[in-house]
């Protein structure tokens, strides 16, 4: 996910006849996040970069190795140029024993849950709020998802949904949980 400071904009209450204003930087500036979230738990684990590039995914996948060390990690990907380098395909490779990849389609944001979180971050953290520099929107960031992660139950928005949940006549599934 990107956050930018250029804000994003959501819908938001104001006074009949009053049209509310957000302000904005001039020149944008940006971070990037890569991140996954245990679904068992709802910890979040995250990386913040400069730029979406191998190397970067690379320094991710080396967080979750040490956060996980000595469980197997599957991990759930788009097809991002990113995650499909060579280098990032050697280093899969190489911890294939530690890390299983499940790679979503091409175009398909709605099958990956963690979407759903950025999702959340930028409509309540993020959004129809000018940060006056690129530190205070990381510290907002940070702030965010500190206050969900490793919370489930905060974290509902992210499980609690229908399309998550197969009906049959006698019980239901929970595919995430």
């Amino acid at each position: 996910m990107e956050i930018h400071r250029h804000p994003a904009l959501t819908r938001m209450w104001s006074p009949v006849g009053q049209q509310p204003e957000v302000p904005a930087p001039g020149k944008n500036e940006k971070k990037v996040v890569y991140g996954g979230v245990d679904y068992r738990t709802g910890q979040l684990t995250y990386r913040l970069a400069d730029t979406k590039c191998g190397g970067s995914f690379l320094v991710f996948l080396m967080a979750l190795l040490l956060a996980y060390a000595g469980r197997k990690i599957r991990l759930v990907c788009d097809n991002g140029r990113f995650h499909t380098t060579k280098a990032v395909q050697a280093f899969l490779e190489k911890h294939r024993k530690q890390i299983e990849v499940y790679w979503l389609p091409p175009y398909c944001p709605s099958l990956n849950l963690i979407e759903r979180l950025w999702g959340h971050l930028k409509r309540t953290v993020l959004a129809n709020v000018l940060y006056a520099t690129l530190s205070e929107l990381v510290a907002a960031f940070r702030k965010g998802a500190h206050r969900l992660t490793g919370d489930r139950e905060r974290m509902g928005f992210m499980f609690d949904h229908e399309d998550l949940v197969q009906k049959s006549p006698r019980q239901h599934y929970r595919i995430a949980a």
